[in-house]
């Protein structure tokens, strides 16, 4: 698989990762996107990917941004795939860590794992807990 093909494959992953992102959260009034753009200025020749969120009666903001450095020896495609294929990893340990605080918090907090059963129970959510 050459350079397009693979690049290609890795923007649909990123798009659909955030289509399926602003489906569950356009009922919060949240939309999520992002840019990829190359940068050739006196300062900077690289690669941005900008994060973007737009809430309901407010504009879009960029809420993160990668920024990296393009080597002479690199093609903008190839440039591209590697930042893209990076960014996906980024967001993906950002939300497997915030996951695990997560975790780490329910494990520990008796007051909070209580709270969280008894709304389960009425909202009809099934527990592993036996009624």
């Amino acid at each position: 698989m050459g350079t397009t093909e693979k690049l290609k494959v890795a923007k649909e992953i990123l798009a659909t990762s955030f289509l399926n992102a602003t489906e569950r959260s356009i009922a919060h009034g949240m939309e999520f996107s992002y840019k990829s753009y190359g940068v050739e200025e006196d300062d900077f020749k690289g690669w941005i990917v900008d994060i973007l969120v737009k809430e309901a009666g407010y504009g879009e903001k960029a809420i993160q941004q990668f920024k990296y450095h393009r080597p002479n020896n690199i093609d903008a495609k190839s440039m591209e795939y590697h930042v893209i294929v990076d960014v996906i990893g980024n967001l993906t340990q950002g939300a497997l860590i915030s996951w695990y605080e997560v975790a780490k918090m329910l494990a520990s907090d008796k007051i909070l794992q209580k709270a969280i059963i008894d709304e389960a129970k009425k909202d009809n959510i099934s527990t592993d807990k036996s009624e």
